[in-house]
């Protein structure tokens, strides 16, 4: 599991910086701060069955970015929101995968 935390380290890093610098927008802050609480709990799950159930949290959040009723291909802050929300929804597929493969 060491490795689904360095995953997740550095997605929040990167996450984080793009986050606060650029994508000024309520329905994604508002999320943001939902999704960061569900990555520490992931980061912090003792099990893989508990890895699994934020993961999939993690999944429901990510869908309502990727599914936003405002999105516009024009803005640079949907993009930059869409681009993080499937990197976290990759994410999240995987570490609901690992439990499939044992």
């Amino acid at each position: 599991m060491i490795w689904l935390n360095v995953s997740l380290h550095n997605l929040n890093t990167m996450y984080n910086q793009t986050e606060s610098s650029t994508i000024q927008c309520k329905i994604h802050q508002d999320n943001f701060t939902a999704m960061s609480v569900i990555k520490q709990k992931i980061n912090h799950g003792t099990t893989l069955d508990i890895k699994v159930k934020y993961a999939e949290e993690l999944s429901d959040k990510v869908n309502s970015l990727i599914n936003c009723s405002q999105y516009d291909d024009q803005r640079q802050d949907c993009k930059y929101c869409h681009t993080i929300a499937y990197l976290h929804k990759k994410t999240a597929e995987l570490i609901i995968k690992a439990k499939s493969l044992l």
